[in-house]
């Protein structure tokens, strides 16, 4: 089997899948996790307000992509899956035709997909479809949270002509206590069963991220307490098709 997760931005494939990629590659699967936003901020334009003061709280200048890549490819070698980082800049980076920022304040990161970004849907999609295998299986995000970069992620997925898999966004899952089944029959489920070496592995891989743990989680402890609960409710062992 060959599988292809779509992760919204570096840590999102891991921290929703990491559990059921170890498994995976474990019995030769090929896993590949594509990060959808992995692209640089424009050189040419100074950052929108809202980036700068994210990479003053985190205290990494203006190189926190490089820094971000490098934590993923630290994480996704501990589960064993091979990495693809994809150029489009994550939603803070990016503006609008006039010039004004995607992004302005936090509550503009769960908005719908702007209308001036519908195009990007649209080039998302013709450069899956040129490069994913036929014979490779699908993974996206079910955009619980309602990002606006997991939207994007979703709704290009969705226009694929071919089958998806879907994944329920960790942590966003756990934080709105979402139903993790969505409901569906169990003939459109696949269960992956998560060991206790591949959970610890899991956690592993989180904790690489190390400039986004404690943001994320308040501490690694924190981190590892909530991935365990999420896991106890059968979070990050399924996969399903809508």
């Amino acid at each position: 089997m060959h599988w292809i997760y779509l992760s919204p931005h570096f840590d999102d494939a891991v921290l929703s899948c990491g559990g059921m990629i170890v498994e995976q590659t474990r019995r030769g699967e090929r896993v590949e996790i594509w990060t959808v936003c992995g692209g640089f901020p424009d050189r040419n334009r100074p950052l929108p307000p809202f980036a700068r003061q994210m990479h003053e709280e985190l205290g990494v200048g203006a190189n926190l992509v490089s820094l971000r890549r490098a934590e993923d490819r630290t994480a996704c070698a501990l589960i064993g899956a091979s990495v693809r980082h994809g150029m489009l800049p994550d939603c803070i980076y990016r503006f609008l035709p006039d010039g004004s920022p995607l992004i302005r304040r936090s509550e503009d990161l769960w908005l719908p997909v702007h209308p001036a970004e519908m195009d990007l849907a649209v080039r998302l999609r013709r450069n899956w479809a040129s490069r994913i295998p036929r014979d490779a299986q699908v993974v996206a995000p079910l955009s619980y949270g309602n990002h606006v970069d997991h939207r994007l992620t979703r709704m290009a997925a969705e226009g694929l002509d071919r089958p998806l898999w879907y994944y329920a966004d960790f942590p966003y899952a756990q934080w709105h206590n979402l139903p993790l089944d969505a409901g569906l029959p169990e003939e459109r489920i696949l269960r992956v069963e998560v060991g206790a070496e591949a959970l610890a592995r899991w956690q592993d891989a989180i904790a690489a991220y190390t400039s986004q743990v404690e943001r994320l989680f308040g501490s690694e402890a924190g981190m590892r307490e909530q991935v365990e609960a999420f896991y106890r409710r059968g979070g990050g062992t399924f996969l399903w098709r809508r």
